[in-house]
């Protein structure tokens, strides 16, 4: 049965409203620690580069130091996510993860070297990640329409990320008269929130492991073959992959496009994304109901077409309504592939394995995606934006904008073409 065949307002098969409220409470604070210090860090790694306040860190780390969160979704989200369907219950491990998060901020925030920040930046990433993975598999597990409500309570993660930085860029600074943002002191937060968000996961629903039994490498060889022989399954992470691949031109160069083109309060105005993605999160169940998870995600592969076709118009034409209009379209191109992509891997796979499958989604987006993203966006800074030997840089935005529209436009073609109706593992027959 497609899921567009699913009735929006079924409340006799809705869920209770204290678990709703619950988990949407965990999706708030599970985005307050990184949201803390995750936007000020380059801040506080410029202010202490060179000749700068303590002059630990080198020239280039602040973008060297971005591999962190991509080299974090590599190994441990596909580890915990196995360890949550063999051993110990998804909740406990969010909230040993967010221990081990807290103790790598205050690593972070203690460093005196280069190296020293780095590895404890690594190691935040390695436990943060992998968070990410297991509070998808327990919401996709306990809500009684995920179509509808899944979208709904991950909206709260948005809420918490807003939240944490205007407590960061405006509340801290009117109530003390002192800004904080190129300090040590938004990790010290983000350190004390993620105890408190690891107190909290242990309240909620017990998500015990799914398969029985100690956890032999047979058994491991054995799943994971038996993930990677779903066709369909390793063809979606594959195309997720690509589809993530995009996303790293805009997150790191996106800022820096608005400051060189003269925009104002640039930072200010990508926050606009956010209230987009809000906004796209609320009617995100009528058109999961309206297009069916296929058609969202497409649209969100277009949708990061379009940003950037707008981001070259913009640098092209010097057209401020097309840059405008690529802020916006936040939304659409976070929400329908971020939120869309751990709902459709659910779909593919049996109950036995959604822990290890939302572990290999994480990896094949947020670490694979993002890490050949990173090098791919790279590389066309030093072909298209500052070439190594030339004087006068012609960053020539139009083109290094071009580059990912195309990858996401050839992406969305391989996902209409490659992901065709079928069985879907145990679960239903078109996950549409």
């Amino acid at each position: 049965m497609s899921d567009a065949a699913d009735p929006i307002g079924d409340a006799e098969h809705s869920t209770p409203a204290r678990l709703l409220a619950s988990l949407s409470l965990m999706m708030f604070l599970q985005s307050c620690p990184l949201g803390v210090w995750g936007v000020t860090i380059g801040t506080y790694l410029a202010a202490n580069t060179g000749d700068q306040g303590s002059g630990v860190y080198s020239a280039g780390f602040v973008g060297y130091s971005t591999a962190a969160g991509a080299i974090g979704g590599l190994v441990s989200p596909f580890v915990m996510g196995l360890l949550s369907d063999r051993l110990w219950p998804a909740q406990r491990l969010v909230s040993m993860l967010h221990f081990g998060c807290a103790a790598s901020a205050v690593g972070m925030a203690t460093s005196q070297s280069e190296l020293g920040f780095f590895l404890c930046l690594v190691t935040y990433f390695q436990c943060y990640v992998p968070t990410v993975a297991l509070m998808n598999k327990v919401a996709l597990r306990h809500l009684a329409k995920a179509d509808v409500e899944f979208p709904l309570v991950r909206l709260f993660g948005a809420f918490g990320w807003i939240s944490a930085g205007i407590f960061v860029g405006l509340v801290w600074p009117w109530t003390t008269g002192e800004s904080i943002e190129a300090t040590r002191t938004p990790l010290w937060i983000g350190a004390v929130a993620d105890v408190l968000v690891a107190i909290y996961a242990m309240t909620l629903p017990a998500t015990p492991a799914e398969r029985q039994g100690p956890i032999l490498l047979q058994s491991v060889i054995g799943e994971c073959r038996e993930l990677l022989a779903n066709r369909r399954l390793v063809a979606f992470l594959a195309i997720s992959l690509f589809a993530c691949v995009p996303s790293m031109a805009y997150n790191n160069y996106g800022n820096a496009f608005l400051n060189r083109e003269g925009y104002p309060n640039p930072a200010a105005l990508m926050t606009f994304g956010q209230v987009s993605e809000m906004m796209v999160l609320l009617v995100m169940p009528l058109l999961i109901h309206r297009l069916g998870l296929k058609g969202v995600l497409v649209a969100g592969m277009v949708a990061w077409t379009l940003r950037y076709v707008c981001l070259a118009a913009g640098a092209s034409y010097g057209t401020s309504l097309a840059v405008y209009a690529a802020v916006l379209l936040h939304g659409p191109c976070f929400a329908f592939i971020y939120v869309a992509g751990p709902m459709y891997t659910d779909r593919l796979v049996g109950p036995q394995s959604r822990g290890a499958a939302q572990g290999l989604y994480a990896l094949a987006a947020i670490g694979l995606g993002h890490l050949l993203g990173a090098l791919t966006v790279g590389k066309c800074q030093e072909l298209f934006l500052t070439p190594e030997g030339v004087s006068q840089p012609p960053y020539d935005w139009t083109t290094f904008w071009l580059v990912p529209a195309a990858i996401s436009f050839a992406t969305a073609i391989a996902f209409v073409s490659v992901m065709r109706g079928g069985q879907v593992g145990k679960r239903q027959v078109d996950p549409d």
